[in-house]
């Protein structure tokens, strides 16, 4: 004789194994702590690529391995891997808690994901923009206006400045930024201005063919390197006129070569 099921009374919970009704589920932790995984295997499958891409620097040729910046290529993957904790974090909340925070813990972890870990990440890769779009490659990457420039300055046949610079490696690297950057602290900030401006106009088709430099190329771009070397000093020619050079009142390239030459064209 079969034994009977026990009776259970509608108010009871359901037995173990029993299918439950999708409200219960919905609002059953231990459900929702086992749907966890499935968001951390969604950010492990962005993060993944995403480190995989910043580890590329290592797998570089010797040449270009040997002039990385370490703390530049470390900072890149620490700034990924910050941005995926920060995914993980606010993601983590938003199914632990649902929106609603309460105590301590879900405090905690609702303001490091959405706001210290924004901005320090923000401001690292901040940084870490300005630093890169130093590189020549940055330049090149405005190809309708700036590529002929760093066509001519790798040609190893040109005789133009930038050729000559470049060739010799009297500029060890981001020869254009060295170059079109004015001495001093507020140079520096001039340059990034400046830089910002020609992105934008860049993307917004509003440069005008060819491309010029917005006022004469300045002695003290020139003299910030050349002045205290010894082969400059050595020049009569230059310590005759030193007064004037310094104050711009008689150009360098007035007596040097071109700093660019654009399909047999002159540019400066």
């Amino acid at each position: 004789m079969k034994a009977q099921s026990p009776i259970r009374n509608v108010g009871t919970p359901p037995f173990a194994g029993e299918n439950t009704p999708l409200s219960s589920a919905a609002t059953d932790p231990a459900a929702r702590n086992r749907r966890l995984p499935i968001f951390l295997r969604g950010v492990l499958r962005f993060a993944t690529p995403m480190l995989a891409l910043s580890c590329l620097g290592a797998q570089r040729g010797p040449a270009v391995a040997f002039q990385a910046d370490p703390v530049e290529v470390w900072g890149s993957r620490i700034l990924i891997t910050v941005i995926c904790l920060g995914i993980s974090v606010l993601l983590f909340t938003m199914f632990k808690y649902r929106g609603r925070a309460t105590g301590a813990v879900a405090w905690g972890l609702l303001i490091t994901g959405v706001g210290i870990i924004p901005l320090v990440s923000s401001g690292f890769g901040t940084l870490l923009v300005f630093t890169r779009a130093e590189r020549v490659e940055f330049c090149a990457s405005c190809h309708l206006t700036l590529q002929p420039f760093v066509d001519d300055m790798k040609n190893p046949r040109c005789e133009s400045l930038a050729a000559v610079h470049y060739r010799n490696r009297y500029i060890t690297d981001n020869q254009c930024y060295v170059c079109h950057r004015s001495y001093g602290m507020f140079g520096t900030a001039s340059a990034k201005v400046s830089g910002m401006v020609n992105v934008y106009r860049y993307y917004t088709h509003t440069f005008q063919q060819p491309v010029k430099m917005r006022e004469a190329y300045p002695n003290r771009d020139c003299l910030k390197c050349h002045a205290e070397s010894a082969k400059w000093q050595e020049q009569k020619e230059h310590t005759r006129i030193e007064a004037d050079l310094f104050a711009d009142k008689v150009k360098c390239l007035d007596c040097h070569a071109t700093p660019h030459i654009l399909n047999n064209k002159e540019a400066k």
